[in-house]
C-alpha cells in the first residue's frame, strides 16, 4: 500500500472516530510527524464538516419540521372530525433527553469540547456543541484546538510506548 493511501485512510478515520486513528496510523507504519499531521488534519476537517452540517440540520428541523407536523396534525384532525386543541402540549422528557441535559449542564461547553475527540466521537460531540452552544463565536476554534491537543497527546503516547 502506498504512503499516500495510508495517510488518506488515517485522515478519513480521524475525521469520524478520532480515538482509533493514531493507533491505526502507527500500525500502518507511519512515523510521528505523519501520524500527527494526518490525524490533526482529518479531525479538523471532520469538525468543520460536521459543524456546518449540524447547523444546516438544526435550521431545517426548526424551519420545516414544526410546519409540516402542524399541517399533518390539522389534516388528521379534519379527517377524523375531531376538534383541534387550542394549545400545543408540553414537550415530554424522555430518559435520553434528561441524560443529554444533565451532561450539558454538568460539564458545559468545556466538557463537551474536551470529550468530543476521544469519547463522544467528532460527529456527535460537534452536533451537541452546535446544538447547545451555537451562539459562541469561538466554538470551531475550541473544537479544533481540542483535536490538536488530543492528536499531539495520543501520537506522543503511542510513539513513546
Amino acid at each position: 500500500m502506498s504512503g499516500f493511501l495510508k495517510i488518506l485512510i488515517v485522515f478519513a478515520v480521524s475525521s469520524i472516530k478520532f480515538l482509533f486513528a493514531p493507533a491505526l496510523s502507527f500500525s500502518m507504519g507511519l512515523n510521528f510527524i505523519q501520524t500527527f499531521l494526518s490525524t490533526t488534519a482529518g479531525g479538523i476537517v471532520g469538525v468543520v464538516f460536521f459543524f456546518f452540517l449540524s447547523r444546516w440540520m438544526i435550521t431545517l428541523y426548526a424551519k420545516y419540521f414544526t410546519y409540516y407536523f402542524h399541517l399533518l396534525r390539522t389534516k388528521l384532525y379534519g379527517l377524523l372530525n375531531l376538534r383541534i386543541p387550542a394549545f400545543i402540549p408540553a414537550r415530554r422528557f424522555t430518559k435520553r433527553n434528561r441524560l443529554i441535559i444533565k451532561v450539558v449542564r454538568k460539564y458545559g461547553l468545556g466538557g463537551i469540547v474536551v470529550l468530543t475527540p476521544i469519547l463522544l466521537s467528532i460527529p456527535v460531540g460537534t452536533f451537541l456543541a452546535t446544538r447547545y452552544y451555537s451562539t459562541n463565536r469561538f466554538l470551531l476554534i475550541y473544537l479544533s484546538s481540542s483535536v490538536i491537543f488530543w492528536s499531539l497527546f495520543m501520537s506522543s503516547a503511542i510513539s513513546l510506548f
